[in-house]
This record gives structure tokens, sequence and C-alpha cells, in this order.
């Protein structure tokens, strides 16, 4: 049997101490960042560069890792002296058919420009590593001369990128050689007819289950060229795009595309989630769609060798018992109170996944990579991860030729000490401020594990983000439970053979079926008439009533809307329908309580609507520091109310598009409110 193989590494956000205070940090890409301000990168970094990524090689490293090197070809330099070759080292590659893939991480391609901060890489001698990992890359997008990072958007290289890292180093950048890419005149803009999105099918999917999309409208473009279509990145929420993949999509049209919804964007390991999504043309026009599509559960997809079709792994029976038997490395067993909170969430997720993932006897030595054992450990992270979750796979060629990939062994290790400042809690109790859940970090690693990656659902462990004295500790039933069911359900069948399929019995004190079999959850807002709730059950069994609850985007609380008395106990469909009459400026979120006549409480998955923003665009949003202001095309004033209404900060805005900055702006939400005297425009911002 050929073997391929992958390693994926994934982590729990964590808070910072910034300011005397202990703040909570919001995730970024694929293993939940904490931001590292730029005078902390650049301060870390020996040598900052503007450079293109040119060839590339994997190697294996003498510790069994696989890391592609990338050549770099240095444009500009602001701190420190580049070496005659410079490379860049990046966990992570293809050798032969062995496959390792580590996040966080950053999927360097060639062409692909930026400015880099650089430290001497320990593993890989003579090459360097980017500091603080994916926030040691501004990326350029060389049509609009602007750069991004994870948490911060620049939106003219030369005028608000350079000044910045020079203030920085305290000195000027030199140029090594010129950079054509920036250098050549931008194409002057073209009318061009905009993109038009009048409705899509389904309302929501399941991301990297092959699900596709299609979206119905005008002006897309005869044929694709260079057009795209963006989802919001559940690795951060919806702050950065997730663009499907080449081999995504099924067909384009000028009135209809065919795509299927990602959850692993190869260029750069992003994955599709909940929001409104958009249509770019060839013309690079932008069309967004009407409402928010809602991606249920996201599923892990693995990318053979040479290959640019990402594919689902399988479960496998491992232990020859039905599924992975797990071992505690010496590092975990002395740590009291670590245990028992890991099994607890194991024991949340085996009804939920069917998945047999039981404990055996504690191993001798600490976890080292692809050895057989799946060892849970405490081990040195990198700064900002509370715990990684690596699964390695192997892969067969079924007799279509198509590589299927089975998980061998996964890896647990948590970090000892959260951050500076902070402890673990244990629990059962819950956490204070200065602490962290291991229950819900272990919760959501182990979601890892059973091969669901991040969406965007504030009431799932799946959910891109953790905070400081956050519980997470119960599974959403529509999205961490549906997604583990069919995981599980696509494991009952494994072509490669050895060592077989999943065992089918559902383990032992699982109920056999849930008080509430929803079937349907959708929203849909109409302006002037508000919001049409409609869901559907196929059978009930002692269900009292559902609570209808909504959350303004970006808000943490939920508030409820209403009630409706639900079947009792049936056996047959049933639909529902409700109204929330209210007004809407930007997105809101949905979800149902559904609660048992005995007490118990069960949600749905989100459902989201999004409304006109009365010509206020703000981008970006979330936002750190500069804010663009679009639409209005008179002066007048900019005002931004905090949630209880009082205003904080006014800006006179010139007409036509204003650049702002509002990096003084405390985090949180705000109402924002433009007006002229005569006309009143509102939307809502998120400052990070």
């Amino acid at each position: 049997m050929t073997k391929v193989y992958k390693n994926c590494a994934r982590g729990v956000v964590v808070g910072l101490l910034w300011l005397g205070a202990l703040v909570s940090a919001r995730a970024q890409e694929s293993c939940l960042l904490v931001p590292v301000p730029l005078a902390e990168r650049v301060a870390a970094a020996p040598l900052i560069v503007e450079a293109g990524v040119g060839a590339q090689q994997a190697v294996r490293s003498e510790d069994s890792h696989i890391y592609t090197l990338s050549q770099l070809t240095v444009y500009a330099v602001f701190r420190g002296k580049e070496p005659a070759a410079l490379q860049l080292a990046e966990a992570g590659g293809t050798v032969g058919l062995r496959r390792e893939v580590v996040s966080p991480g950053v999927a360097l391609a060639p062409g692909q420009q930026g400015l880099f901060l650089l430290e001497p890489n320990p593993a890989q001698p003579g090459t360097y590593r980017l500091v603080a990992g994916p926030q040691g890359l501004v990326s350029y997008d060389l049509t609009a001369r602007s750069a991004t990072e994870p948490f911060r958007q620049y939106p003219s290289i030369a005028g608000a990128l350079y000044p910045a890292v020079e203030a920085l180093t305290g000195q000027p950048r030199r140029v090594v050689q010129p950079n054509a890419a920036l250098g050549r005149a931008q194409a002057a803009a073209r009318p061009v007819a905009q993109p038009v999105i009048t409705g899509f099918a389904p309302a929501s999917v399941a991301a990297g289950s092959g699900a596709v999309l299609t979206i119905d409208g005008a002006n897309f473009g005869a044929t694709q060229g260079s057009g795209h279509v963006d989802f919001p990145n559940a690795n951060d929420g919806g702050s950065s795009l997730a663009s499907a993949n080449p081999t995504d999509y099924v067909s384009w049209t000028d009135t209809r595309i065919e795509v299927r919804v990602p959850s692993v964007v190869i260029a750069n390991g992003r994955t599709a989630g909940t929001g409104v999504f958009r249509v770019v043309n060839a013309a690079n026009e932008t069309g967004s769609s009407p409402s928010a599509l809602v991606v249920v559960y996201a599923l892990s997809n693995v990318l053979p060798g040479g290959s640019s079709t990402p594919g689902r792994p399988r479960l496998v029976n491992d232990d020859g018992a039905g599924g992975y038997t797990l071992q505690y490395s010496p590092s975990f067993v002395t740590v009291t109170g670590a245990a028992a909170a890991f099994e607890r969430a194991l024991a949340t997720w085996s009804c939920a996944s069917r998945l047999r993932r039981v404990v055996g006897s504690p191993v001798s030595t600490e976890a080292t990579p692809t050895n057989g054992v799946n060892e849970v450990s405490f081990g040195t992270l990198s700064a900002g991860v509370l715990g990684v979750t690596r699964s390695y796979f192997s892969g067969c060629f079924d007799g279509d030729g198509v590589v299927q990939f089975s998980l061998d062994e996964t890896d647990y290790v948590f970090t000892p000490t959260p951050s500076a400042g902070t402890t673990w809690q244990f629990g059962p109790a819950a956490p204070g401020t200065a602490q962290y859940d291991f229950e819900s970090v272990a919760l959501h690693e182990q979601g890892h594990g059973t091969q669901l990656t991040h969406i965007i659902d504030p009431t799932a462990v799946m959910h891109f983000s953790l905070t400081n004295s956050q519980t997470r500790r119960t599974l959403s039933t529509a999205s961490d439970v549906a997604g583990a069911a069919d995981v599980f359900t696509y494991s009952l069948t494994n072509p490669c053979g050895d060592p077989g399929p999943v065992a089918t019995a559902v383990p032992a004190g699982c109920l056999g079926s849930l008080p509430v079999e929803l079937t349907a959850f959708s929203a849909r807002y109409q302006a002037g008439r508000g919001t049409q709730l409609d869901w559907a059950t196929a059978a009930e069994h002692h269900s009292a009533y559902f609570a209808l609850e909504s959350q303004e985007a970006g808000a943490a609380a939920w508030q409820e809307i209403g009630r409706e008395p639900a079947a009792g106990t049936s056996a047959r469909a049933h639909t529902y329908q409700a109204h929330d009459p209210r007004p809407l400026a930007g997105t809101r979120y949905y979800r149902l309580r559904q609660v048992d006549q005995d007490g118990t409480t069960a949600y749905s998955p989100l459902a989201a609507v999004s409304g006109a923003e009365d010509g206020l665009s703000l981008y970006p949003n979330p936002v750190a520091g500069r804010l663009q202001v679009g639409g209005p095309a008179r002066a007048g004033q900019l005002r931004c109310y905090d949630l209880a209404g009082r205003e904080v900060a006014r800006f006179a805005l010139t007409p036509g598009p204003n650049d702002l900055d509002v990096g003084a702006l405390p985090a949180g939400l705000y109402q924002v409110e433009w007006t002229d005297g005569a006309t009143t425009r509102r939307a809502r911002l998120q400052k990070l």
C-alpha cells in the first residue's frame, strides 16, 4: 500500500497582557493566533525585507519532519543585512509520497510578494523563519498596491506600510533592486457591469463535503478567466476572505456559477465560513450575496502530493477495538486535574461522534512524531498557542487512481502555562479572568482529532475563537454533532482495507436519538418587513418550546425575542414560523433554543441575515487601525457610539472615500452614524 502522510497542528485562542490588563484575543488563521503588535514583531526581527517568492524545494529534516525551502528575491531591506542566498524554511511539504502540513503556517507560492519579518531558523541552519508565525508576513496585493497581515490591512504599501515600518526601525528602507511589479503603472479603471447576485442555493452547506453552491445573477462574465468566489474566512471570523480553489469551480456563465464550498484553501489554508460571500468577475468588479450563506460545519480535507484537489480523510479501527486508544505522557499524568478534564471532554464527544476513543496505560516517554502512539502531553509550544492537535495520515490509491486517506495517529499537546500571569482551570468549576478553561480547550482540540475544522458559530465548540474566562463545554447539535456524525458515517467504508473501518456500535451510555430532530432552520430579511424565520422537525420527544434568540454581528450577548410552543411528543414532521419586525443594518444571527419538558436545552445551528447599510461602507470591519469609509457623496460628520449609546468619537468626512485612524478606539462593537444634517446613514463597526 502506497503511503501519503499529513501532519496538521491546530491551536486554541489565548489572551494577551496588554497595557497592564488581561484582554481577550481574537482568533486568526487556522490555529487561532493572538495579535502581536507590529512594534513587537519589528523589535524581534533581526532581518526585515521586501521580497518575492522564487523557487521552492521540500526537504526532510533530521527530526523526521518536512520543511519547504523558498528562495526569496530581495527588493528592499528595512533592517539587517541579507545573505547572498536568502531562504525561508516553512514547516510542512511533500517529499515523495509523504506529506506533512503544519498549522499555523503560511502557504507561500512562487511569485508572491510581501514584507518578511525574519529570524534564523534553528531547525534548518542557514535558513530563516517568520517572526510570530503567520504574523511575520505582510502580504502584498500587487494589483491594488495594498497589503494585509492577519490582524491589519494597509490601504497603500508605499503610503501606509513603508512609513509604519520605517518609524519603528528608525531608518529608511534600502532599495536593493527595482521591484518591477510595484514599479509598473496601474491600469486605469474601466467602467464594467458590476456582478449582481439575485439568489443562491442551498442556504446552508457543509464546507469540504463536496457540496455545490449554485449562484444566480448577472454580469459574472461569460467565462471565469481570473474571476473567483470569496467566502468569509472561518479561521478569523470573516475578517479576511477564503477564495474557492481552482478545482472547486464546476461551471461559470454570465448568469450562473456552480462552486464547491472549501474547507481548506490550498493557497493559504483558510476555511469558508458563515456570512455574506461575493463574486468577483475577471474585470475585478465585485458583487455581494443578498443574504448570508450558513456553513453549518467544516470537514478536514487533505491534499495529496502532486494534486490540486483536496480530499476527505477517514477514521479507522486503529486499536482493533473500534477506534483509537490514547495514552498520557509522563508530563501529563503529573498535572492534577488535567486527566479528569480531558476525559470529560472525551465523554462529551463519544456519543456525538460515535467514535471510540479511550485512555489506556501511560507511556514512559514524551511524544515523538509518527511513532504509532496517540499521545496526550504537555510540551513547549509557540507563544500564543494553548494546544495543538497533530494528525498523521496514510493513503492508498483506490480503483480510480484517487488517493484515499486514513487517520493513523493523533497527538494532543498542551502548553504547561497558558501565558504570563495566567493559569489553567481544570474544572469542573468555571475559570476566572486570569484563567483558561482546559476542558473547553481539550474539547476543541478533540474536535480537530475528529477531523472537523473551524466554523463561525459562537454556540459551537468548533467556533474559531475562545477567550480567557470563557467556557464552551457543550456541543452544538446541528454543527459539532452533525459534523462528527458525517465523519463517522463516511468512515464506515475504507477502500484502503487495513486497519479497516471504525466500529459501528454506539458507545455505552449514549442515547439512541435526540429529543428533537431538527431538519431545517432558515432566516430571510426583507427591508421594511423584517425577518421571517422558518424551521421544521422530523420528530419530537417531550419537547416543550422553542425560544428564538438573536445576536448582532460582533456582539457577545444573545437576546431572546420570542417563543413558540413545541409539539411535545410526535413521530411526524412539524413546521414552524416566526417573525422579527426589527429593521437591520449589517448582519444579524439567529438561533433556536429548544427546551425539553424536563428543562434541558439544545441549540440549533445559526441562521444569518444581512441588511443594507444605507450606502455607508466601512472597510476593514473588524478594524485595528486605519478605517476606509465610503458611500457618502457629501461632506458630513461620522460619529461612533458604544453599546450604551454614548458618543465616543467624531470625525469630519469629506465627500467620497475617507481614510480614518481609529486606532485609539477601545476594542468593542460600535454603532457608526454619518449625517450631513439632512440624511443619516448607519452601520456597525467592530474594533479589534
